[in-house]
């Protein structure tokens, strides 16, 4: 060894030595710290945390909280510890001498998850809160264990018994596996006395209670169907800004074994030191806020509450209004004007927001003496002080604001308890970039406001019929551009529905509700609903309720039907809630009730109808499909309803004629030029299986395939398919408006200009962007409207709702299965006349029109025929039942069930305008028809239309008689001439009564 490297080894052994003596001292100056600070924070740990946490936390759990105080110097030092379990599923903080605006930003870290367990106790000295999350879906109750056993005897112990210790088994059977864990039986009596308190009810159960002894009281909230973020979070901020202080607070939820859940907070609080005493202004206000909290989401106008001490009510107005002004604004400028600089504006403009808004309070304050002048001189000032903006932008966005709350008719946001915000509006405000010249202005506008949601419904005529769909996003940024677009979304479903309802007294309407990323369906809904109901609902003696101040002055008649994302529990919550809240017909509120009405996938009637056009549409190709064989493709898939029920009805009645070589849907596609296999296809469709589980080994054709939309590759395939698969016809039967728009459609056309399918029938509605089809169309495809092609669904919905306006629930029932085959009788009826309408029609300009052309004049010559009568009706108030003409057609429009066993209660229940309606409809189209298209809109304009129209039908009546006669004898050629009656004679027998012949 060299003496080098003896010099080296010498000292690395000393600085060994050295590291370890560090190392030792080391180690024992740490041990005595955390014996000394152990000494300390143990005795002070046990002598200051409340004594529920005492109780119901485990040794462990006590000592894992303590090592983080100590290690983490939470107390001594003043540094907040947070402590994540491995899954990400539990969370706990130990903040120091926290107080709200620490509890608020904890919350707020957590703001987009489900908390489905919390808690939060405070030190009696103040210096220290911990908090715990259970977060997401945790394990469950064991129901089977010792634990559950002993907390029923527990409570059976307490005095619970008979319905009410099944309840708290339904309960506890609810609960994770936590609840059960730090069972407490007196906390459990609470949590059964709030299930009870709250019942079916999508209110909120408050209760206060003084706590003894001490200076505490205790606040506890109990709601179904609580939103699944955020709930903590806004009621500790109510909270906060009352100038309450929490202490103490836990939040359960119980996932009841009927689908629903329940979310019971619970908050030990005081005020300056003293208890919140309930006969105290102080707590009516603090009640109506709690009250509001679960139809509430955070918005950045919550700064309004924080620093003017606006009501949430308010801050919900100020968010309604700037979805509003974005939703339009952004028709001109969608930079300018998106959401992000709308709210910027409002929040930044403080002066002038307030002006409007008192200004709106002042409108519609019912207690408001001289409120209309009050309002005036508000609305001046407003004006006034908006007019002194010098930026362009930012007056635009509060002008729109001011447009908005002008041309409110009716809103609910005085009432008491409100569920979200509703405006009837004057469809007068529309600006010009929302207007097309010549294009038919919306009868009425709704707009509504709720958790996590926006949502227009669009009517065309007094009383409408429309489904009402939910449009989910998952980003915001996707919920940004639906909304840019929504507005015109709602309007051109509406208008379709519009010149779809033809056929029914019904107008058209359309209600879509926007949610947003942390939204909650069912919330939303329920918010949409009650929130209608506020504005629609009648007083003892006025069209509105008391508190809702009315510019409208008459009683509106809407039904509802469902549309996307609506499932049979929403519908069977909508009508219970209606019948609830004194809705007059709460039957005939919303179509399609699993009980009580006729479900349309489980029916298929918009897939009849479809079905008939497309075998009219066969035969005018020259293909019989009773006979030889034809190819369709599919957008929908075998899950969808239209799509689904297409497959069932062509291979029911038209066995392997029937073809389908393309399918589409969201998950994915299959293609088999052969035909893909029929029993496979039913085998999905039974199954409510998605096309891509379709067998591929069951493929046969070249270049056939099944793909599942996973990748970019795949969703082009996918996206294309329903382009580049030949067929005789097309049936679009789901996918999202515009599919087929100007960007595309020449893709609908081969390499030499071929269309890779003959004809389209619109299944889905706005399938083909309008320009889209016109180019389409140019080109040689026939296209059927989807107003034309899938009217039976709506005529369906209609005839639903006639019987729910006759008939009980029960007697609905009961004649369910007459009545829905007397409906599909009348579905049959309709969807072949117009179908022979308007092929006729196209053969007889010798296609000098598209066929979509003539199918959405034909439904304007009908509906403007209809509403000349209507309105005649309305002016001249006629006794329907005395007439025996409008009576017959009344009867005759009805399916013979109703007619057999209801015949007088068809004219004592139904509503005078529906009677109206519905023979104007009927007796328009059924000449329309009859004649062909321009006969009635002629004569119209000359004759007064009510005399047209009983001269038609009186004709037809004694032309049939005649015609009956002929045939009847034995006179040569008696089948001509019958036939020359019955259609040409009634037109020439018209003409002659009215002296135009």
């Amino acid at each position: 060894m060299t003496d080098a490297s003896r010099s080296g080894t010498a000292t690395a052994l000393h600085e060994d030595a050295v590291s370890g003596s560090a190392a030792a001292e080391a180690l024992d100056l740490v041990r005595r710290g955390l014996d000394d600070m152990a000494g300390q924070v143990v005795p002070w740990f046990f002598g200051n945390m409340p004594e529920y946490y005492l109780r119901t936390h485990s040794v462990t759990e006590k000592v894992h909280h303590l090592q983080a105080i100590i290690s983490g110097r939470a107390v001594t030092g003043s540094q907040t510890v947070r402590l994540m379990a491995p899954d990400g599923r539990k969370a706990t903080y130990l903040v120091p001498g926290g107080g709200t605006k620490e509890l608020l930003t904890i919350l707020e870290a957590h703001v987009a998850q489900e908390i489905e367990t919390a808690r939060l106790y405070t030190t009696q000295d103040g210096q220290l809160h911990l908090v715990e999350f259970l977060f997401g879906e945790q394990p469950r109750a064991d129901v089977s264990g010792d634990l559950f056993a002993e907390a029923v005897s527990a409570m059976r112990g307490e005095g619970v018994s008979g319905d009410r210790i099944d309840l708290f088994e339904r309960m506890l059977r609810g609960a994770n596996a936590e609840y059960l864990e730090k069972f407490d039986p007196q906390r459990a009596l609470r949590h059964l006395h709030m299930l009870e308190s709250v019942g079916r009810s999508e209110d909120t159960a408050i209760l206060l209670e003084q706590c003894t002894p001490g200076s505490e009281t205790r606040l506890v909230m109990a709601m179904r169907h609580p939103p699944a973020t955020g709930l903590l979070l806004q009621t500790a901020k109510i909270l906060a800004r009352t100038g309450v202080t929490v202490n103490r607070c836990y939040g359960d939820s119980f996932n009841l074994d009927d689908g629903d859940s329940v979310a019971i907070l619970s908050f030990y609080v005081n005020v300056g030191g003293d208890i919140l005493h309930e006969d105290s202004e102080l707590w009516q206000r603090l009640r109506r806020k709690l009250q509001l909290v679960k139809w509430f989401a955070p918005n950045p106008f919550e700064s309004y509450a924080d620093r003017e001490g606006w009501s949430l009510k308010r801050v919900m107005l100020l968010a309604a209004a700037a979805e509003f002004a974005h939703a339009f604004l952004v028709q001109e400028n969608q930079w300018a004007y998106s959401t992000n600089n709308v709210t910027r504006i409002l929040q930044e403009r403080r002066g002038e927001v307030a002006r409007l808004v008192a200004w709106f309070e002042a409108r519609f304050d019912p207690t408001l003496g001289g409120r209309e002048a009050k309002a005036r001189e508000l609305d001046e000032a407003a004006l006034a002080a908006v007019g002194d903006v010098a930026d362009e932008s930012e007056r635009t966005v509060l002008l729109m604001v001011h447009r908005f709350f002008a041309f409110t008719l009716r809103t609910n946001y005085f009432l008491e308890d409100i569920y979200g915000l509703s405006f009837r509006l004057d469809p007068q405000f529309l600006p010009a970039p929302c207007r097309i010249e010549g294009e038919e202005l919306p009868y009425g506008i709704f707009f509504f406001h709720g958790p996590y949601c926006m949502g227009f419904h669009i009517r065309y005529r007094d009383m409408s019929r429309g489904g009402v769909r939910v449009v989910p996003t998952r980003s915001a940024e996707q919920f940004e551009l639906e909304s840019n677009r929504l507005y015109d979304e709602v309007k051109g479903l509406a208008y379709a529905q519009q010149v779809k309802n033809k056929d029914i007294p019904e107008g058209g309407s359309k209600a879509v509700i926007l949610l947003g990323p942390l939204g909650d369906i069912r919330l939303a809904v329920a918010s949409m609903g009650n929130s209608l109901l506020d504005v629609i609902l009648c007083g003892e003696s006025s069209p509105t309720l008391p508190g809702v101040v009315d510019h409208l002055g008459k009683e509106e008649i809407i039904y509802l039907g469902p549309d996307e994302n609506i499932t049979p529990e929403h519908i069977t919550w909508i009508v219970e809630r209606a019948r609830q809240r004194g809705y007059r017909w709460p039957s005939a509120f919303m179509s399609s009730k699993p009980g009580a009405g006729i479900n349309h996938k489980q029916y298929g009637v918009t897939s009849l109808g479809v079905m008939v056009f497309a075998e009219e549409v066969l035969r005018h190709l020259g293909i019989d499909p009773a006979a030889q064989p034809f190819t369709v493709k599919i957008t929908g898939g075998p899950k969808g309803d239209v799509a689904g029920n297409l497959m069932r009805i062509m291979f029911r009645d038209y066995g392997d004629n029937a073809r389908v070589v393309a399918v589409t849907d969201g998950h994915g596609a299959a293609y088999d030029p052969e035909g893909l296999d029929r029993a496979e296809l039913m085998r999905l469709v039974d199954g409510q299986r998605s096309i891509d589980s379709f067998d591929a080994a069951l493929l046969r054709g070249e270049g056939a395939f099944v793909v599942s939309a996973r990748d970019p590759e795949t969703v082009r395939l996918r996206n294309a398919l329903h382009n580049t698969a030949r067929a005789d016809i097309f049936i679009p039967s789901g996918g999202r408006p515009n599919t087929i728009n100007m960007r595309n459609w020449h893709e609908f056309f081969d390499g030499d200009g071929v269309p890779t399918a003959r004809a389209i029938v619109e299944g889905a509605n706005l399938f083909v962007s309008p320009d889209a089809r016109k180019r389409l169309a140019e080109r040689g495809v026939l296209v059927v409207h989807g107003s034309s092609a899938n009217k039976t669904g709506v005529i369906c919905s209609s005839y639903e709702v006639l019987g729910g306006l006759v008939m009980t629930d029960g007697e609905f029932i009961a004649a369910k299965e007459r009545y829905v085959a007397d409906v599909f009788d009348i579905l049959r009826r309709r969807a072949r006349d117009e179908a022979r309408l308007l092929l006729a029609e196209l053969r007889r300009c010798d296609r000098c029109k598209p066929l979509h052309v003539i199918s959405v004049e034909a439904s304007q010559e009908m509906n403007h025929a209809a509403d000349a009568l209507y309105g005649a009706f309305m002016q001249r108030q006629p006794d329907i039942a005395e007439d025996s003409l409008w009576r017959g057609l009344v009867l005759d429009y009805c399916p013979a069930v109703l007619v057999e066993k209801f015949r007088d209660r068809i004219f004592d229940m139904v509503p005078r305008r529906h009677l109206y309606a519905l023979i104007a409809a009927y007796a328009a189209s059924a000449i329309v028809y009859a004649e062909g298209m321009g006969w009635l809109a002629g004569v119209g304009t000359q004759r007064d239309i009510v005399d047209v129209v009983r001269n038609w039908h009186e004709a037809r009546a004694l032309m049939l008689r005649l015609a009956t006669a002929v045939e009847s004898t034995d006179m040569e050629q008696s089948a001509q001439v019958a036939h020359l009656l019955r259609h040409g004679g009634v037109r020439r027998f018209t003409e002659e009564r009215l002296g135009l012949a």
